[in-house]
């Protein structure tokens, strides 16, 4: 019995078909799941306590305790995974199953990265299936030295992609106003950053913001989302991975466009 293959093969089939080709990739996900699974038992001995970290592996051991949140997180990655893989194929079907890895064993004892990897799934299949897209190419280079997460074709026209992680946190947000200004310093350095020293020709790009947090909240900021309407060459529509319970009380996991959050909350009053 491998715990950890299982459990993967359990929780994330669709990964864990797109890596089953490679003992490599396994046997990474192995030797990190034992390496969290070991600094839990040092933290426990030596403090009585463990800090929870957000890894896939605590999701995962969550949902072995019927965790219905870790659950629904755990399907909705899966579904994601399972959407994208059946519109691509070769070398950008190679580099989904190279980003799903790295979304399992990036961690250290500090923080975990899931969240930008999930974001970046979530975000190639919503642009593979509404907008018709084809994936050109995960983690993009330009001649500045810079990374574009990914690059994506429609009718032989290229676009850059860049995926814009926002912990969307009401509580410690004065106003609308705040909150726009505050996006727009952070998605004007990010731009900059990724466009200095840039030279010659290169395709067009396009910055996706991905929110975290509360869904119940967006009806008052619901104006500095607007705002960025016009800056939609460079700025796609506000996104948000949301947690919401339905009307029996099961966790969902739901990836959208802000605006469609809130016509939806604007029709019947709820999100």
């Amino acid at each position: 019995m491998n715990e950890p293959i299982d459990l993967l093969q359990h929780y994330l089939p669709s990964i864990y078909d797109a890596l089953s080709l490679s003992n490599k990739l396994l046997s990474d996900i192995s030797n990190k799941y034992y390496e969290r699974s070991q600094k839990i038992e040092a933290d426990v001995k030596e403090k009585g306590e463990f800090i929870s970290e957000k890894t896939m592996f605590d999701f995962w051991w969550n949902a072995n305790e019927g965790d219905q949140a870790s659950l629904a997180f755990l399907e909705f990655i899966n579904n994601t995974v399972t959407e994208i893989l059946q519109k691509v194929d070769g070398d950008p079907r190679k580099q989904i199953a190279n980003l799903c890895h790295k979304m399992i064993i990036n961690f250290n004892d500090s923080q975990s990265q899931f969240q930008s990897y999930v974001a970046e799934l979530a975000v190639i299949s919503k642009l593979l299936k509404d907008e018709g897209l084809t994936l050109v190419q995960v983690e993009k280079i330009l001649p500045n030295g810079k990374r574009f997460d990914f690059e994506v074709e429609k009718d032989g026209n290229k676009t850059l992609i860049e995926v814009f992680n926002i912990n969307f946190d009401s509580d410690r947000i004065e106003s609308a106003d705040k909150f726009q200004k505050l996006l727009e310093h952070r998605l004007t350095k990010k731009l900059n950053l990724k466009l200095n020293g840039l030279t010659g020709t290169y395709p067009p790009f396009l910055l996706i913001p991905v929110l975290w947090g509360n869904i119940l909240e967006l009806e008052r900021f619901a104006d500095a989302f607007s705002y960025f309407k016009e800056f939609n060459q460079l700025i796609y529509r506000f996104t948000m991975i949301a947690e919401f319970k339905n009307n029996v009380g099961d966790y969902l996991f739901m990836f959208a466009h802000v605006d469609e959050f809130l016509e939806r909350a604007r029709k019947t009053n709820k999100i």
